[in-house]
């Protein structure tokens, strides 16, 4: 991995993430929107590499690791182009194309909230700063 010491350090920042993602009612209306279970895989980087968010049902729940339900979307990709992408240095439309992104399940909602990319990027810039991570932070 190119911006993480190990496989926590990225869930850690991508968990924060949406728990200060929630607080933004365009966001968090958004998300709801999406209305789906999905599971961030990056185990490409270590077993415990993951996180998945549950936008079912009027709920915006995130946690560590594989869901314990099936997810109706899973997003896999490296930590490090995850990083790319909520920093908004990875067109999410052109990495699945490229196959960086590898979807299973249908990801038509979530690429809705694309245009939200560039507030999403800034809210991850307040998220590594509060983390102590302003080295990690890409210009």
């Amino acid at each position: 991995m190119e911006y993480w010491k190990d496989e926590t350090e990225p869930i850690t920042a991508f968990l924060k993430l949406f728990e200060e993602a929630k607080k933004d009612e365009e966001l968090s209306s958004g998300l709801k929107k999406v209305n789906q279970l999905i599971w961030f895989d990056y185990t490409e980087d270590g077993p415990n590499c993951s996180f998945h968010i549950d936008c079912r049902g009027g709920k915006i729940e995130s946690g560590a690791g594989k869901p314990s339900e099936t997810p109706d979307l899973i997003m896999s990709l490296s930590a490090d182009d995850a990083h790319r992408s909520w920093s908004n240095k990875l067109n999410p439309v052109m990495a699945i194309t490229r196959r960086k992104i590898r979807v299973k399940g249908s990801a038509t909602g979530l690429l809705k909230l694309a245009p939200k990319l560039k507030k999403v990027a800034t809210i991850y810039e307040g998220v590594l700063r509060d983390l102590g991570w302003q080295d990690k932070i890409l210009k």
